[in-house]
C-alpha cells in the first residue's frame, strides 16, 4: 500500500508503538492483537484492552486510520465514469475478441477423405485486457466440452441508455385534488374602484 503525503505526515506524527498499532489495525487485526503485535507491554488481557483502546482513541492515531479508511472507501467505490466504461465494454464484447475459431484435420474416414473438426481456443490471456475478460459471465466444463457465455450486451446497452438518458422522456400522470376556500368571484374582484 502506497501512502499519500498527507497519510505519511499523519503516520510520522505518531510514536513507534502507535505506528505499529495502526498498521496492525490496517492489516485487519483486532485491537488487542494489534497492540501486542506493536510491542505493547500490558501483562493482562484487561490492561491490554485498556491500552489498545487508549491508543485507538488518540487523535493522531484516529486521524491516520480515518485517512486510510477514506482512501480505501474511495478506491472501493466505482465512479460513474468507471461504470460507464465497464458497461460500454460489455456492450461491445464479442466472443471473437476472446476466442480463436479454426478447423483442423483430425484424421481420415473409411473412404480416405479428411475428417475436419471445428475447434476453438482462448486467445493468449496475457494479451487480454481485464475489461475484456470481465465480459465472460460463465465458463463451464461439461460432457460436451467447455462452454462459454458472455454477459448480455443488449442488457448493458439498455443500462447505458438509462444512465445517459438516451430514451425519450416517459409520460408521467399527475393527479391532484383542489379545494378552494374562496369563490372564484372573490378571487377575481375588480380592483378598479
Amino acid at each position: 500500500m502506497e501512502l499519500t503525503d498527507t497519510q505519511k505526515a499523519l503516520f510520522d506524527a505518531m510514536t513507534k508503538l502507535q505506528q505499529n498499532f495502526a498498521l496492525g489495525i490496517v492489516r485487519g487485526l483486532n485491537q488487542i492483537d494489534a497492540y501486542r503485535a506493536a510491542g505493547g507491554k500490558a501483562k493482562t488481557e484487561e490492561s491490554a484492552h485498556a491500552s489498545a483502546s487508549e491508543i485507538l482513541s488518540n487523535p493522531k492515531v484516529k486521524a491516520f486510520l480515518d485517512a486510510i479508511s477514506e482512501a480505501a472507501i474511495s478506491d472501493a467505490v466505482m465512479t460513474r465514469k468507471e461504470a460507464l466504461e465497464r458497461l460500454t465494454s460489455l456492450g461491445r464484447a464479442n466472443l471473437s475478441d476472446l476466442v480463436e475459431f479454426s478447423e483442423q484435420v483430425v484424421g481420415e474416414n473409411e473412404e480416405g477423405n479428411p475428417v475436419i473438426q471445428a475447434t476453438w481456443k482462448f486467445k493468449d490471456s496475457a494479451l487480454q485486457s481485464p475489461v475484456s475478460l470481465s465480459a465472460i459471465q460463465e465458463l463451464t466444463v461439461g460432457k460436451r466440452g467447455i462452454s462459454i457465455r458472455l454477459h448480455d450486451p443488449k442488457a448493458a446497452i439498455r443500462q447505458l441508455s438509462d444512465l445517459e438518458g438516451w430514451d425519450a422522456p416517459k409520460k408521467t400522470e399527475l393527479a391532484a385534488k383542489l379545494t378552494m376556500n374562496k369563490s372564484l368571484s372573490e378571487l377575481f374582484d375588480d380592483d378598479s374602484d
